[in-house]
């Protein structure tokens, strides 16, 4: 619930630009991780923190 309040605070606080620029952005994130041409078991092993 707090985390809702401070949420709605922030929207009233920020001009509707500010967030229209933040939803870009997440939508261009969540478009990156769709097309990642590795699996997240790929990915961790490629970093050393999944072992076979």
């Amino acid at each position: 619930m707090a985390f809702i309040k401070l949420y709605v605070k922030k929207l009233r606080e920020n001009p509707d630009d500010v967030f229209k620029q933040q939803v870009k952005l997440v939508n261009s994130f969540l478009a990156s991780a769709k097309n990642f041409p590795l699996s997240k078991e790929e990915y961790l092993r490629m970093k050393g923190e999944l072992r076979k």
